[in-house]
């Protein structure tokens, strides 16, 4: 028969596993195991040292699949809790604790994109002998500098932090509209190939991009969390300006 060779090498426990556990192996599998199981004509003893031996097998088993649904779990607690956090449909107003946490992961989460995509360009930059550090470089890479630190900081409830996200925020809303402008006067090249290489991004993008950052701008004026950084209206009200001015003011140098 097929198995006689292979399960005379079995233990006595290995048989005793194909004979208790029947529906996971083939019949004649089963039948063959037990017959070479009775013709060892083992004492009780070695039958109970067997039977033990497999016993602990199960519980080891199981408990096992105990400690891996328990980490399933853990996982599926941790990630519903963490979508509660970011979750934009909310049905109640977030208290401030929460708008922190949120908006901390949420740039925390944007500063790994931002890293992920620019990790070429930034690696070129540390590496190559041709790469020049000038000041357009500088503010190239200034948001990958500014949003960990921002976010960090924000986080820490310290009022730089808030004052660093303010700014970063109204930089890249005031940045928006400049590029929806841009856009909508941008004319297509005339030549196929390098239109089709440098396709133009839909204006649309633009004004969502803007939404999101002055409802950003939005979420941490509100007094409620201010009040945990210590920031006054009037210097809310100056940060937001002031950085809408000097970067508007730079938009409108580089359109004439």
């Amino acid at each position: 028969m097929e198995f006689d060779e292979k399960f005379k090498t079995y233990s006595n426990t290995e048989l005793l596993r194909v004979i208790e556990n029947p529906d996971n192996y083939q019949s004649q599998a089963v039948e063959t195991a037990k017959t070479i199981f009775c013709e060892r004509q083992l004492s009780e003893k070695e039958i109970k040292i067997a039977k033990d031996e497999l016993e602990l097998e199960r519980q080891e088993k199981s408990r096992k699949e105990q400690q891996k649904r328990v980490i399933e779990n853990k996982v599926k607690d941790v990630g519903k809790s963490f979508f509660d956090q970011i979750n934009p449909i909310q049905k109640e107003t977030p208290t401030s604790e929460k708008t922190i946490r949120i908006i901390s992961i949420l740039f925390g989460g944007l500063f790994l994109f931002q890293l992920y995509r620019e990790f070429g360009m930034l690696r070129f930059m540390i590496t190559d002998s041709y790469a020049e550090w000038d000041f357009s470089m500088v503010l190239y890479f200034f948001p990958l500098i500014v949003i960990p630190t921002a976010a960090i900081l924000f986080y820490m409830k310290k009022k730089i932090g808030w004052l660093l996200l303010s700014i970063f925020l109204t930089y890249s809303a005031v940045s928006a509209i400049g590029q929806f402008i841009l856009t909508m006067n941008m004319k297509l090249s005339g030549i196929e190939a390098l239109d089709n290489l440098f396709p133009p991004i839909s204006s649309v993008t633009y004004i969502i991009v803007f939404a999101f950052f002055v409802g950003i701008i939005w979420a941490i004026s509100r007094e409620s969390v201010r009040i945990v950084y210590s920031v006054s209206k009037q210097t809310m009200i100056l940060t937001v300006a002031i950085t809408a001015l000097i970067v508007g003011f730079g938009i409108t140098i580089a359109f004439i």
